[in-house]
């Protein structure tokens, strides 16, 4: 009986452990959705709309003039990796490397190559 109860408790352990450690996961999947950033003191805001397919639409709102891009992403690593496509500003050549985060469930943090971070709320 002792050697069935000891058995249990580790089995019960290793299953505790995995679901705690799938918990923090941060893959495309988490990703998927609307996210906006605000910052009235400058007018300024931006939203992703990430779909699980690995493309979507970034737009960034400056007063009242909205600039569109479609996009492609991956992610690889705690990293956001963006390519911008059909538009004149961006080639599609280029990569932007952004870090993220989750400090919730509906809140991402994206941090740019220039150390820059934007708080994104899940819409």
């Amino acid at each position: 009986m002792k050697r069935c109860n000891a058995i249990l408790a580790g089995l019960l352990a290793f299953v505790i452990a995995f679901a705690v450690a799938g918990c923090g996961r941060t893959d495309e999947n988490s990703l998927v959705g609307t996210w906006e950033y605000t910052d009235t003191e400058n007018s300024i805001s931006a939203v992703y709309v990430l779909k699980d397919d690995g493309t979507g639409t970034y737009t960034m709102k400056v007063g009242e003039e909205d600039v569109p891009y479609e996009l492609k992403y991956e992610v690889k690593d705690g990293h956001l990796l963006v390519t911008y496509v059909n538009n004149e500003t961006f080639s599609e050549d280029d990569v932007f490397d952004n870090e993220f985060s989750f400090k919730d469930s509906n809140t991402l943090v994206i941090k740019d190559s220039f150390g820059e971070e934007m708080t994104f709320v899940k819409k």
